[in-house]
């Protein structure tokens, strides 16, 4: 009876612990960009959770570069505002590094629930939006490219095609099925293609397009050509129904002038998430249905471009920005000119000025904020999370991820980056073993930056 009575005790405080982690992370998903004082109280919360853990295996040539990326972002701070906690978006991701280790410390089949639990909570989110987007422009007759619910179509637009490669990620690993949640999981499939159509972010569509090029080369190496393309095709026929219906949805609400025709097309979509398992069957029975579906690509892409003709003002515009960005690298190579002075230089510097707080090219903004030494760690720090994956969709998502954040600002939204940390991470892969004396002193340091963060912030 004791035996069985300190079972129970054990069990329940794993469900309350995992409960609690599942709670801030959700929390982290939903704010979006966040805020200094929001974040580092989710941060404390993660911190408490974490210092009770016996374990953890932690891959050390991750968590470090990641980790002295933000002191050198603080110490920018400092030599701009005599306050590290002043970084603007430094401090906000001081969350990254809690985050990876925390999840170090889950067991395997731990770490999976916790996968597809944020994967399941994306796509509600993204239903969410697209719910928003119909309400919008049958009600309001106010529709647009979709934000969603982070309010920026290009951040849902990432949002969105992360979920999906996480999604992919998540099937393969767990190829036999089983599971409670491993059952709704294939309909959150279509659920983020059609959201992602509906942003119209052309970022997030050349991204997605460069991650499903890395999981055709990482099957041609282990086959032939003939084999890995037809292998591809049935991804890319997903790919093009469910973001044509997208397209189609929005236009019927955009571009019709009878917003409410879009119901229909929604009314379609709805269908096609409850069918979605029964289409994938048909794809893998039919290899020649899913070359021609896949070959409605074609004019999936070409009805995406028509739709937003200004893609390639937008894009030459990304690159004077771009250019702008180096030039202020190569004025201030050490720490930059502080995380938050870009615009304020921007606007004052005799250049066009951009109106918008990041370079559209996360790796430049680094360098023009923070200092070339900040940019070198995040480079070190996607290098090694790209070479340590060897399953395909995991390394085609760092890879999407790392090509979206070429040409937008991805990697300092807080939501789409705890999206990727707990879902693509895998910190136990190749990580170093720690016990319990190191997780506490790993975990407190953390805690004592968070506090110095809060009372930092009180002083701004």
């Amino acid at each position: 009876m004791n035996g069985n009575s300190k079972y129970r005790r054990i069990a329940l405080s794993r469900s309350l612990f995992m409960a609690g982690v599942t709670s801030v992370l959700f929390a982290l998903i939903w704010i979006g960009a966040g805020d200094t004082l929001t974040i580092s109280l989710l941060g404390l919360l993660l911190c408490a959770a974490g210092f009770f853990r016996r374990s953890a295996q932690v891959d050390f040539r991750i968590f470090i570069p990641f980790s002295l990326y933000i002191l050198t972002g603080m110490l920018s701070a400092f030599n701009i505002y005599r306050n590290p906690a002043a970084g603007y978006y430094v401090p906000r991701q001081l969350i990254f590094p809690v985050l990876y280790l925390l999840t170090a410390t889950l067991e395997r089949r731990q770490l999976s629930l916790l996968k597809q639990l944020c994967i399941l909570f994306a796509a509600l989110m993204s239903a969410a939006g697209i719910g928003q987007f119909v309400f919008y422009a049958v009600v309001h007759n106010q529709a647009g490219r979709m934000g969603g619910l982070l309010g920026n179509p290009n951040a849902m637009g990432i949002f969105a095609a992360a979920g999906w490669f996480a999604l992919s990620h998540c099937m393969e690993e767990q190829a036999d099925g089983k599971g409670l949640l491993f059952r709704f999981l294939p309909c959150a499939e279509p659920v983020f293609l059609i959201a992602l159509a509906m942003t119209l972010s052309m970022g997030s569509f050349v991204a997605m397009a460069a991650g499903i090029l890395v999981v055709f080369i990482r099957k041609k190496r282990l086959t032939s050509y003939r084999q890995a393309f037809f292998s591809v095709c049935p991804i890319l026929a997903r790919a093009s129904l469910g973001i044509g219906t997208g397209l189609l949805l929005y236009i019927a609400a955009v571009r019709t002038g009878a917003p409410w025709s879009c119901l229909i097309l929604l009314a379609y979509a709805a269908a096609l998430v409850l069918c979605w398992k029964q289409f994938l069957l048909f794809l893998e029975a039919s290899p020649k249905a899913a070359l021609f579906i896949a070959s409605g690509g074609f004019f999936v892409a070409a009805l995406m471009i028509l739709s937003r003709p200004s893609a390639v003002e937008t894009f030459t515009e990304r690159l004077e920005m771009m250019g702008n960005g180096i030039r202020y690298l190569l004025r201030y190579p050490i720490l930059g000119v502080g995380p938050g002075q870009w615009r304020i230089q921007n606007l004052y510097g005799g250049e066009k000025y951009f109106n918008t707080w990041y370079i559209h090219n996360a790796l430049i903004h680094t360098g023009a904020e923070l200092g070339i030494t900040a940019m070198a760690l995040v480079i070190l720090t996607w290098v090694r999370i790209f070479k340590k994956h060897k399953a395909p969709w995991a390394r085609a998502g760092i890879t999407a991820f790392f090509v979206h954040n070429m040409l937008d600002t991805g990697f300092f939204h807080t939501g789409i980056m705890t999206l990727l940390v707990t879902t693509l991470g895998e910190p136990r892969l190749q990580g170093r073993k720690l016990g319990s004396q190191a997780v506490k002193l790993l975990f407190g340091t953390l805690a004592l930056i968070f506090l110095g963060c809060l009372y930092l912030y009180t002083l701004i």
